[in-house]
């Protein structure tokens, strides 16, 4: 049966069961808590590898502590799935419906009778979100070999490590020896919900993804002198909060001076933190975000002179401590051509869109593993229990999705 023949028929019913079934380990109401290689996230893996596991697939997991499941033979294998972490109090689609479009699609394709000519592997990459150990993308990066340095004794806020908590899944606690084998992935789709409003706006189901932005992660620490509130006058201070917030408000001055960039502090911690002294110090993170290179890196250097600048004027010791730094990621064209068709053949016109959020496909494309991503319509934002996504529209994006595996497999 060539690919042309198969005519993958999903079941919406089937998908929205799953959905709600996936929902409630870690939730409660809307809101969904399961972040990384933690017992929750382990949870999910065990529910979609039983499934898998019916249809006939060989489940396992590695040793950054990702779920694959292959069908098929030996040979280079085509990856589809996304992730089944979560930040904390978030929604039950970021992530999640891509895993579950995946798996509706392999069924789809198993019931219509298309045999793999090409292995298929289905994959839930572990802590994508980053929200546990401050490392987003973990388990996408392990597999292609594009982990930081030290990876593995990165902390969660209770102070347990990576290889800690992979040690307590029952893994040697060595997350780069995940590293898939050279030629190994043939390439990776990944279907994921939009979450902006583009879409929604357009009155369109489902978008093709062309460009993932330029993300760059830091810390910022700032230190001044902690004084006594009451006996300091104010221009004897050396307030280090004071001089953290002037530095924000540069960042969102200078984020909002170009078009298409994007700056964010969404962490900001002050030592020693009572109310009756002048701060001694303060941290806060810095989130830059831009779908032109140029852009970004002129806006990163002109944040770096702000902060000094403003350390300068007031007297305080500033430093910029770089967590990750991923460049603007172009997609496969001829795989984004494919979901194009794939689309078109259920009646979508989906429309080309650069994603301002990072994904696994980052992490496949800069490996040199051709990727493509299938956006869904979603609504109510993301990162947040009110993310919604229809199951018409998450079943439309599975047909698609469907249709790409099985012209690249079959």
């Amino acid at each position: 049966m060539s690919a042309a023949d198969v005519r993958p028929v999903v079941d919406p019913a089937r998908l929205g069961k799953r959905i709600a079934e996936l929902a409630a380990i870690g939730g409660n109401g809307r809101a969904v808590t399961r972040l990384g290689l933690s017992v929750e996230e382990q949870a999910a893996r065990d529910l979609v590898g039983g499934w898998l596991g019916a249809l006939g697939a060989s489940v396992r997991r590695d040793a950054a502590g990702n779920l694959i499941a292959r069908f098929g033979g030996d040979g280079p294998a085509v990856l589809a799935g996304s992730h089944l972490d979560s930040v904390l109090d978030g929604g039950r689609f970021d992530g999640a419906l891509g895993v579950l479009c995946a798996v509706e699609a392999a069924e789809s394709l198993r019931a219509a009778g298309a045999r793999f000519r090409r292995p298929v592997e289905i994959v839930a990459w572990a802590d994508e979100e980053g929200a546990r150990f401050g490392l987003g993308l973990y388990g996408s990066g392990a597999a292609f070999g594009r982990l930081p340095a030290g990876a593995a004794e990165r902390r969660d806020a209770l102070g347990v490590s990576i290889a800690e908590a992979l040690r307590a899944l029952g893994e040697r606690g060595e997350p780069e020896a995940a590293r898939l084998p050279a030629g190994a992935a043939a390439a990776y789709l990944e279907l994921h919900i939009e979450q902006g409003p583009r879409l929604e706006r357009a009155g369109v189901a489902l978008g093709v993804v062309s460009d993932i932005v330029g993300i760059f992660h830091a810390r910022v620490t700032v230190e001044g002198r902690a004084d006594h509130a009451g006996t300091t006058a104010m221009d004897a201070r050396r307030d280090a909060l004071a001089g953290a917030a002037a530095m924000l408000l540069a960042v969102e001055a200078l984020a909002r001076s170009r078009e298409g960039v994007v700056a964010t502090v969404g962490e900001l911690a002050v030592r020693p933190g009572a109310k009756n002294v002048v701060p001694g110090a303060a941290t806060f993170s810095l989130d830059v975000r831009a779908g032109d290179a140029a852009a970004l890196e002129a806006t990163i250097r002109e944040i770096r002179a702000a902060v000094r600048r403003v350390g300068d004027e007031r007297g305080l010791r500033s430093t910029v401590d770089v967590l990750s730094s991923v460049p603007v990621t172009p997609l496969d064209q001829a795989l984004r051509d494919l979901f194009m068709r794939a689309a078109a053949a259920e009646g979508v016109a989906a429309p080309v869109l650069v994603s301002g959020a990072g994904h696994d496909a980052m992490n496949a494309q800069l490996a040199g593993v051709p990727a493509a991503m299938l956006f869904v319509r979603s609504t109510g934002g993301s990162h947040t229990p009110r993310e919604h996504c229809d199951t018409a529209d998450a079943a439309l994006g599975a047909a698609v999705l469907a249709r790409a595996l099985g012209e690249l497999a079959c």
